[in-house]
């Protein structure tokens, strides 16, 4: 497939690397000749200096004849026009904007942005915030995500340095959970995917385990791991995402007390107008006298979403030091993730990753019910619909050659999650829930026939 990515940051190269993994033709713009650099070597794609918005550019990237296009630059008003160009020019079948103001995402302006040529707006602050709340609700998580409408779930546990889980392997902890159905689909040490036949845990390393909503939490104790339900919540940095944050924590129960610390004196006031529900301070978050006004001990969680991977840190860091039981820090800069480990930073979250992810899930066409990209970039969970047509279909799982890097955690059969076990036959109809690891999507829909990643 042709695809055609406006903007050469974080986000915009995170997709390209991704997709060009699984072969696709991708084609990088961007106004910024050093963002491009040596992408095109690198990466080995197509790169154009230009505005993406200019029709003449979109010409010279062979828009006619691409299949999507994704506005993805910094601007939302360069990928509005893009996206506009990109359907009324050329006619590009399927156009994605990233859009940050919280002035367009209002309901009302949907229809304006339809009108646009846009068929999916895409939020990375909204997306993000749902993220660190979705994943702050078990401890030591690093990555959780609801499937098959909330029957399943997939988290990502980290080995804590006093965790019983140490020493242990793979096998080891299905024998614990064989009254639970659980399967383990991924290994990850150091940021990269490892193989988990033989291979002993160690502190830092994060296991991804997918199992139903029924035993989620007997799974979990089962574990020896906790889920936190917090009712003082504090929030430093109001800017798009901590304004988020609190904007969806005003409309959930998931926490009743709320407090944003903003630096900020105009940025603190509009949040106190915007925010009915929330108690927002202005001031430091790493001043000591905010510090012990704030009496920090008497909060379950603290997220730190200031512009700075540092003060981030610090801040989570800080937290922690006051007794804080959850912390959470916004990075941009993937290297600290492994430098924060056991440090005192329970979770990072990457807001480009997170944006990826959600592109990724819209972009997946065919079979694919639901494609869900793990944070750290390692590969991504995948509901396929099983067919007539499928290989998958023809025999016991055991009798399959399952591609390396792939991984089949069960299927959902109507209401019922079945975990896959070696004997399992899949139906038609079924919804099987599979891991692929990055660069590994082509292998997996060979069990399924009919091409799902794009038609």
């Amino acid at each position: 497939m042709k695809i055609i990515i406006a903007g050469a940051g974080q986000v915009g190269v995170g997709l390209a690397k991704y997709l060009r993994a699984e072969n696709h033709d991708i084609i990088l713009i961007d106004n910024n000749v050093n963002r491009l650099g040596n992408l095109s070597e690198l990466l080995d794609i197509q790169t154009i200096e230009g505005s993406s918005s200019y029709p003449a550019v979109l010409e010279k990237a062979g828009a006619g004849s691409a299949d999507i296009f994704l506005a993805v630059t910094g601007s939302d008003e360069t990928n509005i026009v893009a996206c506009g160009v990109a359907r009324s020019v050329f006619n590009v079948p399927t156009r994605i904007a990233r859009i940050a103001a919280p002035e367009y995402l209002s309901v009302k302006y949907k229809s304006f942005l339809q009108s646009q040529g846009i068929d999916i707006v895409l939020s990375p602050e909204v997306e993000t915030a749902h993220q660190i709340l979705e994943s702050l609700t078990v401890a030591s998580s690093v990555d959780m995500v609801n499937l098959a409408g909330g029957q399943v779930k997939l988290v990502g546990l980290r080995i804590r340095k006093n965790s019983v889980l140490i020493g242990k392997k793979v096998a080891d902890l299905k024998k614990m959970c064989t009254d639970v159905p659980v399967c383990f689909v991924a290994l990850r040490r150091r940021r990269k995917l490892i193989s988990m036949e033989n291979t002993s845990l160690r502190w830092g390393d994060d296991i991804y385990v997918v199992t139903d909503t029924e035993h989620f939490l007997h799974m979990l104790d089962i574990l020896a791991y906790q889920t936190i339900s917090p009712k003082y919540l504090v929030v430093f940095g109001g800017g798009k995402v901590g304004y988020q944050i609190a904007n969806i924590l005003e409309r959930t129960t998931f926490s009743q007390n709320v407090t944003v610390v903003e630096k900020d004196e105009a940025r603190a006031r509009w949040l106190g107008e915007k925010l009915n529900n929330t108690l927002v301070i202005h001031g430091d978050g790493l001043d000591d006298t905010l510090i012990d006004d704030l009496n920090l001990p008497a909060y379950q969680v603290a997220i730190a979403t200031t512009q700075s991977d540092e003060s981030n840190i610090l801040l989570s860091l800080l937290a922690k030091r006051n007794g804080v039981e959850r912390t959470c820090a916004l990075i941009h800069n993937p290297l600290y993730e492994d430098l924060v480990t056991g440090l005192g930073v329970d979770l990072t979250i990457e807001p480009n990753a997170v944006l990826v992810s959600a592109i990724l899930r819209h972009i997946r066409k065919g079979k694919v019910k639901n494609d869900y990209f793990i944070q750290s970039g390692i590969g991504e969970v995948l509901e396929v619909e099983a067919m007539e047509t499928s290989k998958i279909t023809k025999r016991p799982l055991s009798d399959l050659k399952i591609p390396d890097g792939v991984v089949v955690a069960g299927v959902m059969r109507g209401e019922q999650f079945i975990v896959a076990m070696p004997d399992l036959q899949v139906l038609p109809q079924d919804t099987v829930i599979l891991f692929v690891a990055r660069g590994k999507a082509r292998e997996a829909e060979k069990l399924f026939t009919v091409g799902f990643t794009f038609f």
